[in-house]
């Protein structure tokens, strides 16, 4: 009798967890110590110790990589995930593991399927392959992500896009089967701006509808915490309003707890289009106005150039070069980190072209402040008696003073290089 009691309480007790509050997930959880926590790309086939620790000093988070089955028609090196992972751990910075396959959606072709199960669906095969990948290293890893740009023929072939949502569906049932409920599980890494009837980040044309309702099928179970976009763009300034119309469709479909992530966004240095020093500019604009946005988690494209055209656009998205050299994109934004840690933003405002975000950091507000293209005038507010130090970031830091006071505060020449102006006191 004793022994039943027993088992009768602890069921009680299991049951009463159970249907207590629930563990809060989802990207609105991360801590950062920056207005927003930066990620960047990088090769799990080239990354190196040091690379990762300078990664970490950098003031970058996490790192963003994918994952493909162990199969050498989509992993022909067979990289050796778990020891990257724990890689990035010792190097104290967090992954963004992408899960996805390769030439289908579950990653196999039917020379990989001789002596296998070929009794399974392509669906559970893909399944099974990210569920058994979260439930190992579900301790390990900080986001995970449901597949890469599936609106693009790279990585899906369009005539698989009518299989995805079953493929998505058997994944979300594996991972409630197994009781595996990560934190943070994002998906799918949009090339375009779904939702919003095409745009964005990935040129023209319009998500597939079947992408966008296994979205919101995943989602609204409670299966992926957040969605995840890619919003490549010609300048940075435009994401602030794609991000209010995405924000407002995802909320007209009741997901208004589903936060938004940007897992890929970079810009490249190639000629004859932009130089370092405009690839600079536009990577730092990009993470202010990520920052004027409330975009929790930025990652971006990519640690290290692919190759040494300087004429390939594909070849340079690194902030260092393909030979480890840093390019001004590395300077500028690491040396705004140092200034802009432990810093939140107050506000942000953009008048006839002219943007200027404001940050506060203890005592001190943080005025950054640029323009889109042709330099303007603008004025950054300061009491009476306060110290104003200005900022330069290209093309490469330097501190200097804000020089006479005009009316209420400092008047700034802003150009498309933004410029900061510390206020205390």
């Amino acid at each position: 009798m004793r022994k039943t009691i027993t088992s009768l309480l602890g069921a009680l007790l299991f049951a009463a967890a159970s249907i207590g509050p629930a563990q809060a997930r989802g990207i609105g959880t991360l801590s950062s110590e920056y207005p927003v926590s930066l990620s960047v790309q990088i090769d799990p086939a080239t990354i190196t110790d040091d690379d990762l620790h300078e990664i970490r000093a950098a003031g970058f988070e996490f790192v963003r990589f994918g994952v493909r089955p162990p199969i050498r028609s989509v992993n022909p090196a067979l990289t050796d995930y778990p020891k990257l992972i724990q890689r990035v751990r010792k190097a104290r910075l967090n992954a963004i593991v992408t899960l996805f396959g390769g030439k289908e959606i579950w990653g196999h072709e039917p020379a990989d399927m001789r002596g296998g199960d070929r009794s399974s669906s392509k669906e559970d095969r893909f399944a099974d392959f990210a569920a058994d990948f979260i439930k190992a290293h579900s301790a390990d890893v900080a986001v995970w992500e449901v597949w890469n740009e599936p609106d693009n023929k790279t990585f899906l072939q369009p005539a698989l896009v009518r299989d995805f949502g079953a493929a998505t569906s058997a994944l979300c049932e594996r991972l409630a089967q197994r009781q595996i409920r990560p934190d943070i599980i994002v998906g799918f890494g949009f090339a375009k701006l779904p939702f919003v009837g095409g745009g964005g980040g990935g040129g023209g044309g319009k998500v597939p509808s079947e992408l966008e309702d296994a979205f919101v099928s995943a989602a609204r179970s409670d299966c992926l915490t957040d969605i995840s976009i890619h919003p490549y763009r010609s300048v940075p300034e435009t994401a602030l309003a794609d991000y209010q119309k995405l924000r407002a469709q995802l909320d007209k479909r009741q997901l208004n707890k589903t936060g938004i992530v940007a897992s890929e966004w970079g810009y490249a240095s190639y000629m004859p289009v932009r130089n370092q020093g405009a690839q600079a500019s536009l990577i730092f604009r990009e993470y202010l106005i990520n920052a004027a946005a409330g975009i929790k988690l930025l990652n971006l494209y990519s640690w290290r150039d692919r190759g040494q055209s300087y004429f390939s656009k594909e070849d340079n998205f690194g902030i260092k070069s393909k030979a480890g050299e840093k390019k001004e994109a590395y300077s500028a934004l690491t040396e705004f980190l140092k200034i802009a840690r432990h810093s939140r933003k107050v506000s942000y405002d953009d008048a006839r072209g002219a943007s200027q975000l404001v940050l506060r950091r203890g005592e001190s507000t943080l005025h950054v402040v640029w323009t889109q293209g042709a330099e303007q005038s603008v004025s950054v507010p300061a009491g009476a008696g306060a110290k104003c130090t200005r900022v330069d970031f290209f093309p490469q830091m330097r501190e200097g003073s804000c020089g006479s006071r005009s009316g209420e505060g400092f008047t700034v020449k802003a150009t498309s290089s933004p410029v900061l102006l510390s206020i205390s006191g």
